[in-house]
C-alpha cells in the first residue's frame, strides 16, 4: 500500500474528526508593512456538511477582532479536528498568516494552534492521487465543475479582493463558506473513490495503487500476440484456445480485462447510428472506457480507417458511460503502412469524448 493510500485511509476513518476550511483576505499584493487583513474564515464538518463562519458582517465594532477570537476559540473547543484546506501553507496565505494577523491586531498569541500533522492540504492529497495535471487552472473551480458542483457564489480570489475594498463582506461571506463547502464535497469524492478528474476516466485502482487505464489497454493489446503463442504451449498438447479471427480476440482479451476490472460489459449497444445498431465490444463503467477492437484487411487505408473512427466517435458519443473510447487495431497481416504515425493523427478529442487509437503490427 502506497504513502497516499495509507493517508487516504487515516482519513476515511468513520470517526475521523474532518473540517475543511477556506478563508479570504485582503489582496498581499496591497499591503506591505503588516499582515492582510482577514474577511471571512468558514469550516465545514464534513460528515455532515454543517457550517461555522466567522465574518466581518457578524459584528458591528471591532468586527475583524471577533472575527479571529471566534475562529481561534474554535480551534481551542476542538483540538483533535483534521483541518482540510486548498493550498494554506504560505506566509501570505495559509494557517500562520491567520496566527500573524491575531498576534498584530491583539498583541499576544492565539489561544490555539493546528498542528502540522492535523492539516491536510486537499490539491496535494488529489495531485499525489492523480498526477500533476489533474486538472487546468484554477484547479479547485475547475475541479468543482468536472464533479458537477453547484457554484452559485464562488468568487476567484482576485474578485474577493477587489469586493474586499468595496466593503462588499456579504459577498465575500457567502464565497468562502461554498468554497469550504466545495473543498468538503471534493474530499468525500476523494475519499469514496469516485472523484472526477481530467485523467479520471484512464485511472482504476488495482493492487494498492493507481493505473492508467488507457495505457493498460494499450499494453494488453501490444502484449496479446504473446499470449496467444502462449496458450499454444500447453502440457502434453491439452486443448486449447486458438485465436483464428475477432470473436476469439474477443474472447482471449475479455478473459485478460477481468483481471484488472471488476466490471466488464461485453456486447453493450450503442445507440444507432445511420440507421442501424452498432455494438460496443467491452464497457468498463468504473472509469467510463469502452474497448472497441478492429482487425485491419487490405482495403483499410489510413483514410478508411480515419473515416471509421468518425462514425466511432459520434455513435460512442451518445453512450452515457463512455468519456474515452480505446481502438485497438489488430494488423498481424501489416496491411497498415506506418502505424505510429496514423496512431497519433486519430488520436484526439471529438466532442466530450476521447479517442485512443492503437495499432497491433506484426
Amino acid at each position: 500500500m502506497t504513502d497516499i493510500d495509507l493517508l487516504l485511509q487515516v482519513l476515511r476513518r468513520p470517526d475521523a474528526p474532518l473540517w475543511a476550511v477556506h478563508y479570504a483576505c485582503e489582496s498581499w499584493f496591497d499591503v506591505k508593512d503588516r499582515p492582510v487583513a482577514v474577511s471571512c474564515i468558514a469550516l465545514v464538518r464534513v460528515a455532515d456538511r454543517s457550517e461555522k463562519v466567522f465574518s466581518l458582517t457578524d459584528a458591528k465594532d471591532n468586527v475583524e477582532v471577533h472575527l479571529l477570537e471566534r475562529f481561534f476559540e474554535h480551534l481551542k473547543r476542538h483540538p483533535e479536528a483534521l483541518l482540510v484546506h486548498w493550498n494554506m501553507h504560505s506566509s501570505d496565505f495559509g494557517f500562520e498568516a491567520l496566527a500573524n494577523r491575531y498576534r498584530w491586531l491583539l498583541k499576544a498569541n492565539p489561544p490555539a494552534s493546528v498542528p502540522e500533522s492535523n492539516r491536510f492540504d486537499l490539491d496535494e492529497l488529489i495531485t499525489r492521487s492523480f498526477g500533476e495535471d489533474y486538472a487546468a487552472h484554477p484547479k479547485l473551480y475547475t475541479c468543482g465543475t468536472l464533479n458537477s458542483f453547484p457554484k452559485r457564489y464562488l468568487l476567484s480570489g482576485k474578485e474577493e479582493a477587489e469586493k474586499f475594498k468595496a466593503g462588499e463582506h456579504g459577498e465575500i461571506r457567502r464565497s468562502t463558506a461554498e468554497k469550504a463547502q466545495l473543498i468538503a464535497f471534493l474530499l468525500n469524492r476523494l475519499l469514496k473513490d469516485n472523484l472526477l478528474t481530467k485523467n479520471s476516466a484512464s485511472n482504476i485502482r488495482f493492487c494498492g495503487g493507481r493505473l492508467d487505464a488507457v495505457r493498460l489497454v494499450e499494453t494488453l493489446g501490444d502484449r496479446f500476440e504473446n499470449v496467444r503463442r502462449q496458450l499454444l504451449l500447453r502440457h502434453g498438447n491439452r486443448p486449447t484456445i486458438e485465436v483464428k479471427d475477432e470473436y476469439d480476440f474477443q474472447d482471449l482479451l475479455h478473459s485478460l480485462l477481468r483481471i484488472f476490472f471488476d466490471d466488464v460489459r461485453a456486447e453493450d449497444w450503442a445507440p444507432s447510428y445511420a440507421g442501424s445498431a452498432s455494438r460496443i465490444d467491452f464497457v468498463m463503467p468504473e472509469p467510463r472506457l469502452a474497448v472497441e477492437l478492429k482487425h485491419s484487411r487490405p482495403s483499410m487505408s489510413s483514410k478508411a480507417l480515419g473515416e471509421e473512427l468518425l462514425v466511432d466517435a459520434a455513435k460512442y458519443g451518445q453512450h452515457p458511460g463512455v468519456e474515452t473510447l480505446v481502438c485497438l487495431v489488430m494488423d498481424r497481416a501489416g496491411h497498415i503502412n506506418n502505424p505510429r504515425g496514423i496512431e497519433a493523427d486519430l488520436t484526439r478529442v471529438h466532442g466530450a469524448l476521447r479517442v485512443v487509437v492503437r495499432i497491433i503490427a506484426r
